[in-house]
């Protein structure tokens, strides 16, 4: 019936997911949860390292060299765990998408 001589337009529904389509989600899902459980435990062991570590800067404070090893080595793990959190949300925000 049209009412004020418009036609109405017929429903259209979504297109089915289709396998590809639901093996990717499933996939980037499992790769998102996996970056962030490398993500949280990078932070946990860079932070445990940090708390280890810590005497030795105050022990070894005029020797560089250790300092400068366990510097990097703290700021490599901090790196790589917010690199690995940042890409597992950048998944999680494409999935929705």
């Amino acid at each position: 019936m049209a009412l004020f001589g418009k036609k109405k337009k017929p429903e259209t529904r979504p297109p089915k997911p289709t396998m590809k389509s639901i093996l990717t989600a499933f996939l980037a899902t499992q790769a998102a949860i996996f970056l962030l459980l490398l993500a949280g435990l990078s932070l946990a062991g860079t932070a445990v390292a940090f708390i280890a570590t810590m005497p030795l800067f105050l022990v070894f404070s005029p020797v560089l060299v250790p300092a400068g090893i366990t510097t990097t080595l703290l700021a490599t793990g901090l790196a790589a765990s917010g690199g690995s959190g940042v890409t597992a949300l950048t998944i999680i925000m494409w999935i929705y998408k």
